[in-house]
């Protein structure tokens, strides 16, 4: 085939597949009316229906037009992040809230690793935070206080609302819930007692947010706003507020603000991103950012599911195009398949690495020092019978990059000299068309910046 005639057998599928392409963001889940669940945090749980590890979400649901109308609090759930579950978490009726509330704002959920419950905490409006109890990650959640909250109005200088529950770890044996917003007095934190439904009185702690590392006067006005996030990323801890987040040592802070990472999206007339509140989480070796976007207008938000890519220096990073698209699933057609889009990898020797040059910033790729190891990539659809793949990649001579199709090896290459820098490497593959899971099995000292499916030659 010449390479006038790809090109246009490229440009072919392409457009066939921009009329068909799925969607897999927003999330829209089965059996749903429709897509409008902001305020998500995201967890990792094992399903107790079926023992294996999934997603799950934790929202509310908006109906308001031109105002929030949030009557309940909702899970989703995905073991493959494509298809996706939801029910109804928590009822308002079950809690200390009005019977008609319309004020079922952002809620966090936690598995106790003092008992093994998982406990939901959820927002009355901007004033007070509850905190309800399950023996499952999908509920249903009964309120655990005898419908009074946890964090009354007025505990702390701030609004008791959105709240982040940040668990122990090996450098600190508490658990705290952070709340608040920049309307009163910013964040706050407070000890949670091992019964998870009480505070520890007298442990209220600000957590501060400096402009840089120089100046120790916080943050006001736009550059804040409420449903912080507190999460760690190897020895830093990030704070992430509304498409801004900052960094720090330690889990309470001081954090030093380090940008938008929404900065490219629509804003809201005072600044903020539309972009909103937002959830961190790491799952069988990727990094995902959940978030609610407006679409329509600050009340209409719905939930999309990236992948999140870390830079050498700290910059939080997502792919427009995973945006668009969601993540888990893969179009054939794509001029490019990024590989630190793989849904999973099966070993932490196989990295994620930022690509440089001349201090710019250029993308990531996969590498790895030695050994055999795999990155998945599932539910490729749109591939043609016995495609061709081009392999953008560098390594040593020996090293070996294979494909397995739906579990079988379809296709691979052997390099035999060193590859210093990233040239592209094509091969055939021996499948039938259709939709399969790809996964790339990497053996020696290799990286791969990304990978492309063409139809047979």
């Amino acid at each position: 085939m010449t390479r006038g005639t790809g090109d246009m057998e490229r440009k072919k599928r392409l457009q066939a597949d921009a009329e068909t392409e799925r969607r897999g963001n927003p999330l829209c889940p089965a059996g749903a009316q429709d897509n409008r669940f902001p305020d998500p945090h995201a967890k990792i749980f094992r399903n107790p229906d079926t023992g294996r590890e999934a997603m799950y979400i934790y929202a509310g649901h908006d109906e308001g037009i031109d105002r929030f109308v949030l009557r309940d609090w909702y899970v989703l759930w995905s073991e493959d992040l494509v298809h996706w579950q939801v029910k109804k978490a928590l009822d308002r009726r079950d809690t200390y809230l009005p019977p008609d509330s319309v004020e079922c704002w952002a809620c966090d959920a936690v598995q106790s690793p003092f008992d093994g419950k998982y406990y939901l905490y959820y927002s009355h409006g901007g004033e007070s935070t509850g905190v309800a109890v399950s023996d499952r990650p999908d509920g249903p959640f009964r309120d655990a206080r005898g419908k009074t909250p946890i964090l009354p109005k007025g505990i702390t200088p701030t609004n008791s609302y959105d709240p982040d529950v940040i668990l122990p770890d090996g450098e600190d044996p508490r658990a705290w819930i952070l709340f608040g917003s920049d309307w009163t007095d910013h964040y706050w934190a407070m000890e949670l007692r091992k019964n998870m439904t009480e505070v520890e009185p007298g442990s209220a702690r600000k957590v501060p947010v400096y402009p840089d590392e120089n100046t120790k006067e916080e943050l006001l006005g736009v550059l804040r706003s409420d449903q912080a996030e507190a999460f760690r990323y190897g020895d830093v801890w990030y704070l992430y507020w509304a498409g801004r987040y900052a960094v720090s040592e330690n889990r309470l802070g001081p954090y030093i603000f380090r940008g938008n990472i929404g900065a490219d999206i629509p804003h809201y007339p005072d600044g903020r991103a539309f972009i909103d509140h937002g959830s961190f989480v790491e799952w069988r070796g990727q990094w995902y950012y959940v978030t609610c976007q407006g679409i329509e207008n600050w009340s209409f938000r719905q939930t999309f599911v990236m992948y999140l890519h870390v830079a050498d220096d700290g910059t939080l990073m997502f792919d427009e195009k995973i945006r668009s698209s969601g993540v888990g699933q893969y179009a054939a057609s794509w001029d490019r398949i990024e590989a630190e889009w793989y849904l999973a990898i099966d070993s932490p020797a196989l990295k994620k690495i930022e690509l440089r040059e001349n201090g710019k910033h250029l993308g990531f790729a996969v590498a790895q020092i030695d050994g055999t190891h795999d990155a998945f990539y599932p539910h490729v659809y749109g591939m043609p019978e016995n495609a061709g793949m081009t392999l953008f990649l560098r390594g040593e001579e020996g090293a070996c990059a294979d494909v397995l199709i739906d579990g079988r090896i379809a296709g691979g290459t052997a390099l035999t000299r060193t590859l210093p820098d990233f040239e592209p490497v094509a091969f055939p593959l021996n499948n039938e068309a259709g939709e399969h899971d790809v996964t790339l099995r990497l053996t020696g000292k290799i990286a791969v910046d990304w990978f492309r499916l063409d139809p047979a030659a």
